[in-house]
């Protein structure tokens, strides 16, 4: 066996080469994964959030439209520029689309 003294104090005090990337854990306040600032999540008042890029209401364009966020924390989604509930903006969004739908539909089988 070797004697652990004839190893160098530098690779004897160095860290396993071996073992897995230790996770930093929290995010600082007001920095989010992708760099972008939003609004504080009104549930759990941080700040770390993810643009939402796809939802069954909006598809891709409408989360875009109303800055729809969803917290890295609790995973609540909002509204990433005011922090409040984009409720009424999918509604009058959806209502807009379903109206054109049936001006589109009018004017086709006309």
């Amino acid at each position: 066996m070797s004697d652990p003294s004839n190893i160098p104090p530098n690779f004897r005090d160095s860290a396993n080469p071996y073992q897995a990337p230790m996770n930093e854990g929290v995010l600082p306040p007001g920095v989010s994964p992708t760099g972008a600032n939003f609004a504080p999540c009104p549930q759990c008042q941080q700040q770390v959030a993810n643009a939402v890029s796809f939802s069954w209401w909006g598809g891709v364009l409408g989360p875009k439209l109303l800055t729809h966020v969803k917290c890295g924390f609790c995973g609540h989604k909002y509204n990433g520029k005011t922090g409040g509930s984009n409720t009424l903006g999918i509604s009058i969004y959806l209502g807009v689309g379903v109206i054109f739908g049936i001006i589109v539909a009018v004017m086709f089988f006309m």
